[in-house]
Order: structure tokens, then sequence, then C-alpha cells
């Protein structure tokens, strides 16, 4: 059963999408800007926009949209991503101050107001709603917030997080995974704090959202205090196993580094921000969070020692338990 709160969530966007469907030409733009601060106060919709958002230079959707509108091309993307992309670009673009009539009116062939109001929405609305709807509950979103909560970490809350982890040092780690559940709380994401499964306790799981969960694990990279390089590979482990108990194809190790080393995944590339790795159809994203006091500023730090944890490495634990 799909979780409730997306329940809603989906029921609200529909019933906007609804409303600009059924509007009337002149009713378009303002109902348009108004489904807009919509999607932009729901977290768990922003963030698929921004990720589609951030998609837009690899489909070159700028040129795309000009060729449209300068040079009343039919131009349609090759897939439903660059679909949806051009569709949120000439969304963006009926938004600007004075534009709404003249990019309905010049970006769908021919015919009247109305046939071509209902061109431009089933070209481009429908490709970016149907976009947003489809995921929801998938990777997408989370990988998003973990972005933005690696960033919010770093940039901001580095001395706090550290201060949460070296307070109490025995509770560290779940100090700061702590803060991850409040900030994903905060985001929109329903989770239970530390189910139990068959081989232990993860650090959150997702309340159900259709049918699947969330699995993620928080981890600390602090050498002094004996978790380096293996405790990061067992950490790996863990969430391998995690996705395996619950049948999930999805897991995320958030890595809190207190140490002047630099870590790096000697990993397949993959299209994520993160790097990744797949096994068995079961994939990890490791997402790291430098927290590290530095005395001075990066430019007179010098080169940084850096920690490499290669497929060699993760292949190896796999196999190592599988004994």
């Amino acid at each position: 059963m799909e979780d409730k709160a997306l329940q809603t969530i989906r029921y609200k966007l529909q019933k906007r999408v609804r409303r600009l469907n059924s509007a009337e030409y002149r009713q378009f733009t303002p109902f348009l800007r108004q489904f807009f601060v919509f999607i932009n106060s729901m977290p768990l919709l922003s963030g698929v926009r921004e990720y589609l958002a951030s998609q837009g230079d690899k489909y070159d959707v700028e040129a795309t949209v000009n060729s449209i509108l300068n040079e009343n091309k039919d131009l349609y993307g090759e897939t439903e991503e660059e679909s949806a992309a051009i569709g949120y670009a000439m969304l963006q673009k009926a938004l600007e101050p004075n534009q709404g009539e003249t990019v309905i009116m010049n970006s769908c062939g021919y015919g009247d107001v109305d046939e071509r109001l209902e061109a431009f929405r089933t070209v481009f609305l429908e490709p970016f709603y149907e976009y947003i709807d489809e995921h929801l509950d998938d990777q997408h979103v989370i990988l998003y917030l973990l972005k933005k909560y690696k960033h919010r970490c770093e940039w901001f809350h580095a001395e706090r997080i550290r201060n949460l982890i070296t307070s109490e040092t025995a509770r560290g780690e779940k100090n700061a995974a702590a803060d991850l559940y409040e900030y994903l709380h905060n985001a929109g994401v329903d989770f239970n704090v530390e189910p139990k499964s068959a081989s232990g306790i993860p650090d959150f799981v997702t309340e159900q959202i259709g049918d699947d969960r969330i699995i993620a694990d928080t981890k600390l990279y602090w050498p002094e205090k004996s978790k380096g390089k293996s405790y990061i590979v067992k950490g790996f482990n863990q969430v391998y196993t995690y996705t395996c108990d619950y049948n999930e194809q999805f897991g995320y190790m958030v890595i809190y580094n207190l140490a002047n080393d630099g870590i790096r995944f000697l990993l397949p590339r993959s299209p994520s921000t993160f790097p990744s790795y797949t096994c068995n159809n079961k994939t990890i994203f490791f997402v790291v969070i430098d927290v590290f006091k530095y005395e001075d500023s990066a430019s007179k730090r010098g080169i940084r020692k850096v920690v490499d944890i290669s497929e060699d490495d993760l292949v190896a634990v796999l196999s190592d338990e599988s004994q």
C-alpha cells in the first residue's frame, strides 16, 4: 500500500494539473504560476523538479527552446526525461513577464487560441507532470536530498556536526545520524528509526512508499578512533545485506569524514551525483560528508592524502561474508 503522505501529495498534484487542463486561455498562466508555487512548497516535488532542471545541459534544452520559439520548429525529446526537461523549460518561459501568450501561440503549430493551448498542454505540461509523478518514490528524490544535506553540513554546519560526534564519542555516530533523520523528516520523508531486520539494525528505513523502502546507514571515517578504511568497507557490506533483507534495489551509505584524508571510490562511472556500486541488482550509493576541522585555508593545505576504496575492496568483503 502506498504511503498516505505520498498519496496526499499525489492527490494535490493531480488536482492542480486537472485545473490547468480545464483552464481557459486567459486563466492558464495565472493557474500555472500557482501550480509552481505549490510544487516549490513541497520538498519532495521540488526535489524532483530541481533534479530534472539539472539535466537541462545534458539535452541542450536551452537551444531546443529557442528553436521552438524563434524558428517555429516542432521539436520533441528522444526520451521521456528529455521531453520532460523541455516541457519544464517551456512552462518556465510561459511564466516570464508578459510572455505567456507569446510562448503558447508561437510554440504549438497552427489553429485558434484554444487549439494551441491544448497542444501546449499535451506537448509540454503532460510530460513534465508525468515525470514528476513517476519519480516521486524513487531514488532521485533521496539522492537530491542527500546532496543538499551534504552541502548543508559542509558549508554551514560542519562545526555543529563535529561537536555532535566528538562531545559524546560512544554515541557520535548515532548523534550524526539523528541530524540526518531530522533533515529528511523536515524535507518530507517519512521513516521509522531503527527497525530490526534479520541481520541487525539499519540507521533508518522510510515508511512504506509503494512497495519500496529506503535503506540507509551512517558511518564515521575516523582512523584515530579505529574507524578507517576497513570500517567503511564493512559498512558497505552492512548496507548491502540490508538491501537483501528487505529485497530493495537501492541502499545509501552516508559517511562523515573526521580525518584530513580524502576518500576516493575507484568504481565504474555512474550517472548519479554520488559514486555507487552495483552487485546482484543491488546499488549502493556513497555520500561522503567532510566535517574535518582544517587549520589552514584550502589554498594553504598542500596535497591531501587520499584513501582509495576500490571495486576489489568491495567485492572482497562480500566474498568474505558469503563464505
